[in-house]
């Protein structure tokens, strides 16, 4: 039967030419052009924030390296649901890397440590949080201390650090330094256009696991890092003196973070990340005036075989070497650690 023309039918054709072209589409960029990751964003908007962990969710990232699944509790943390929090809590803070970015639930190293002290006899009653959130710098766990932390009653709060964290202390825009040295928090970007097209996105069955909005949210993402070579004279110094920035924010916001656990009575522990030995040494600097523990993990350079190939992340083993460093410089009374044998891999 023919269609009669009319509006209907325009709108029928006009719907199907798209659909047509968006398959299309699909189906040449599954083929040619490779795609970073695929699945829905793990985050929403926060006031507070900026962003957290989307809560009670489960979802599925695809890359050409791995596949993994994210699950969080009710608090937005990934992990299983909290107990009564009767007890003290181990507290894990810090970016992709503790939010455990490429490994299956139970797999990120906080999952790991409390697998190991869950093995304890007698049991050492501490729950283990992990506040780890991706694609954030030092404000934000810096905000999380001061709002929220003390709920979570840490005896020990495991602050890890990247190499990124001082580039995303600028981007993330959460605090800003004064010409007098003072940390001033600022106030929360509102949601921009990225946000509102993810509630569009995701508001439509399997649209976020299509490899066009893959692509797109790769295309989206400004690429870290700065040429720091053959540029003019007036070029090399914008870019020294930002990175000078980044480096004093980034360290007071450290500062900052380190007054906040020591006056609350938690105990902390820093764990740094793939992180160049310039910034490597003033961070052990800063930790070591503190009386603060500091853990370095091998860098990619050092031992590729904790990372994966293209992502920077940990893989599995880089995980459990992570979780088996932590558990060692922890000290805690258990017989049933694992041993290194078991977690170095």
């Amino acid at each position: 039967m023919r269609l009669r023309s009319g509006p209907l039918a325009n709108i029928i054709v006009a719907g199907t030419a798209i659909f047509l072209c968006l398959l299309t589409g699909e189906l040449v960029v599954r083929v040619f052009v490779p795609v970073r990751d695929v699945g829905p964003s793990f985050t929403k908007y926060d006031p507070t924030y900026g962003k957290v962990l989307k809560p009670s969710s489960t979802i599925t990232r695809i890359t050409p390296e791995f596949t993994m699944q994210l699950t969080t509790n009710s608090r937005g943390f990934r992990g299983p649901e909290l107990g009564s929090l009767d007890g003290d809590s181990i507290l894990f803070v810090g970016d992709s890397f503790t939010m455990g970015y490429g490994v299956m639930d139970g797999g990120e190293f906080p999952a790991i440590v409390r697998q190991s002290i869950a093995s304890c006899y007698p049991p050492l009653g501490l729950e283990v949080i992990n506040a780890g959130i991706g694609d954030n710098g030092t404000g934000w766990v810096l905000k999380f201390l001061r709002h929220d932390a003390a709920a979570l009653k840490p005896r020990i709060v495991v602050l890890q650090i990247h190499a990124n964290d001082f580039e995303d202390n600028i981007n993330e825009r959460l605090y800003k330094l004064t010409d007098s040295g003072e940390v001033v928090e600022l106030a929360v970007p509102t949601p921009g256009m990225g946000r509102a097209a993810q509630l569009i996105i995701e508001s439509v069955p399997g649209l976020a696991y299509t490899y066009l909005v893959g692509l797109m949210r790769q295309l989206n993402v400004p690429r870290a890092g700065r040429a720091m070579t053959n540029g003019s004279p007036q070029v090399q110094a914008a870019v020294e003196a930002s990175t000078t920035h980044e480096e004093r924010l980034t360290l007071r916001l450290l500062e900052e973070v380190v007054r906040i656990t020591k006056d609350a009575g938690w105990q902390p522990l820093a764990v740094l990340a793939d992180i160049p030995q310039k910034r490597h040494d003033l961070l052990r600097g800063l930790f070591a005036e503190r009386g603060v523990t500091t853990l370095s993990i091998p860098t990619k350079v050092e031992r590729p075989d904790l990372y994966f190939k293209v992502d920077g992340h940990w893989n599995a083993k880089g995980q459990a070497f992570a979780a088996n460093r932590i558990l060692k410089a922890l000290r805690l009374p258990c017989h049933g650690m694992p041993s290194t044998s078991q977690r170095d891999g």
